[in-house]
């Protein structure tokens, strides 16, 4: 704030600025993406994709409502009064380190959430969308700044379904590509053949091969372009 605009305020009043949703902040981030030196990795930008839950104590703070907490603690709330955000970040390796730099957010508020109370920006009233919605717009918005870049999504195995895949690859077309580990619980099958002569729809999974559940889930190949 002193190096931008010459003012000097608390701590306090800094995050209540840098957290308020009157900021036209999507302008302010293409220009700071444009700031970024060196973005690409091997060609390509790769991008962090994941949700939080930030608890709030004020009843009056901007999206907040009553959220399960899957990594709650036993001394924790499991239903905390909290702030949903999903993150976009470009990761880096920087001194021979993965790093993670947070570019694009947005508050997620469940329909539930919306149908009890409106919630305004600017006059504007808010509708539902799901993470899914919000995560093929906020990597859509920096895809435009790097035109005919491939684009690598790596997540966790919640985000990486084709609820992510199906409508990112509509926005961005072949220059998106998804990365993650697979499901404890996933079964790997193989292509189907087609048998010839035979009557009824025709088969969607080949047979299963032969590999442990415990062998998948360590070493099975990571969850590319296709599921």
């Amino acid at each position: 704030m002193a190096t931008l605009f010459g003012a000097v305020i608390g701590e306090a009043r800094y995050y209540r600025f840098m957290a308020s949703a009157k900021l036209p902040w999507v302008r302010v981030w293409a220009v700071l993406w444009r700031a970024i030196p060196a973005t690409l990795t091997d060609g390509r930008v790769v991008l962090a994709l994941d949700d939080s839950i930030t608890p709030k104590t004020r009843t009056k703070v901007f999206a907040c409502q009553r959220s399960f907490d899957h990594a709650a603690k036993t001394n924790q709330s499991a239903f905390p009064w909290a702030q949903t955000i999903v993150t976009v970040g470009l990761l880096k390796v920087i001194h021979v380190r993965w790093c993670c730099l947070p570019l694009a957010f947005a508050f997620y508020l469940r329909k539930a959430t919306l149908s009890l109370r409106s919630v305004r920006i600017r006059g504007r009233a808010l509708t539902f969308e799901s993470k899914f919605t919000q995560a093929v717009r906020l990597i859509r918005s920096l895809a435009e700044v790097f035109p005919r870049v491939p684009i690598l999504v790596v997540a966790d195995s919640w985000f990486i379904d084709n609820g992510l895949l199906k409508p990112l690859r509509q926005a961005l077309g072949s220059r998106s590509h998804l990365l993650s580990r697979l499901r404890v619980n996933a079964v790997l099958h193989d292509l189907p053949v087609a048998v010839a002569g035979r009557a009824g729809r025709p088969r969607k999974y080949g047979d299963a091969p032969a590999v442990s559940r415990r062998c998948r889930a360590r070493c099975g190949p990571p969850l590319g372009a296709t599921r």
